[in-house]
């Protein structure tokens, strides 16, 4: 799976929107089959997943949950589409994401695709979910990210009884717990769902700052207006890129001369303080090629 720190909705009945939502400098699109499309077009927008518009970013294909009885339907249809992964909501269930995986090898197998190419990313949006967490991320293979949902007037909202708010008190131990759970299990792409206010970019930021803080890696956009803000949280400013790498360079420098304790700025660093500096290399890293694939996505529609 590719770092990524942006992903993107939008409604699986409408290629219009898919493609503006490629071009929009996302990192990943997820083309949704729940929430954005009505239960009479489902069997269209499934259909068509076929067919969508070219994209040199992952495309992603949020299914139905598993107690509306469309989900294995969604499965099939997006295994045999040429599409990057699943996302799953209303996640909190190891067995059935197992029987997920199942499907997807055998759909794998017989399209003739990579087993275990197709990333599967459960959304966690129950309080149940966020108890399974772990187990459900402890799986492996294919089952690279996971998705904190905690939008307003969302699932686990509800299901929570908390009060919602961008500072994030209501949800701070789910949102927490996720982070470690899914850490704990080996996920390398915590990442949160969305945030429902696209017009309030001064509330996403807080939310996105305080995802960062906690160890998120990235956020998932309702709206192309939201992309920029959360790409400049979820990536170290030129300043932090500059401070690490002097970092790694003279204690490089000084392991040479067979030192693993120096002083930078009038700081200490060590191996743990180089390994936290190096995660911030990574992750500019990262940055820089997302946004060259965003931006070679955009030229080619």
């Amino acid at each position: 799976m590719q770092p990524m720190r942006s992903m993107i909705f939008t409604p699986g009945h409408r290629h219009d929107l898919v493609a503006k939502a490629i071009a929009c400098g996302t990192d990943a699109v997820i083309v949704d089959l729940e929430d954005a499309v009505a239960l009479e077009e489902k069997p269209a927008a499934r259909a068509g997943l076929k067919n969508l518009p070219r994209a040199n970013i992952p495309m992603y294909v949020r299914t139905n949950a598993i107690e509306t009885g469309l989900l294995w339907d969604d499965v099939v249809a997006a295994g045999q589409a040429n599409i990057d992964g699943l996302v799953i909501p209303k996640a909190e269930s190891a067995d059935v994401l197992r029987e997920i995986d199942g499907a997807l090898r055998a759909l794998e197998m017989a399209n003739g695709r990579e087993v275990g190419s197709i990333t599967v990313i459960p959304l966690i949006e129950s309080g149940l979910g966020v108890r399974e967490t772990f187990n459900m991320m402890s799986i492996g293979g294919r089952f690279a990210a996971v998705l904190f949902g905690g939008g307003e007037q969302g699932d686990l909202v509800a299901d929570l009884g908390v009060e919602w708010t961008p500072e994030g008190t209501g949800l701070m131990h789910a949102r927490a717990q996720v982070l470690m759970d899914s850490r704990a299990a080996g996920c390398q792409h915590p990442m949160e769902a969305v945030f429902m206010d696209f017009r309030n970019l001064d509330a996403l930021r807080v939310e996105c700052e305080l995802a960062r803080t906690l160890g998120y890696v990235g956020k998932v956009a309702i709206h192309p207006a939201q992309i920029p803000v959360i790409h400049e949280v979820f990536a170290p400013s030129d300043d932090d890129v500059a401070h690490h790498r002097r970092i790694i360079e003279e204690f490089d420098a000084a392991l040479a001369r067979g030192s693993a304790s120096i002083q930078v700025d009038g700081k200490m660093v060590d191996y743990a303080v180089a390994r936290v500096a190096r995660g911030v290399l990574a992750r500019a890293d990262l940055a820089v090629s997302a946004a060259a694939r965003a931006a070679n996505s955009s030229t080619q529609l």
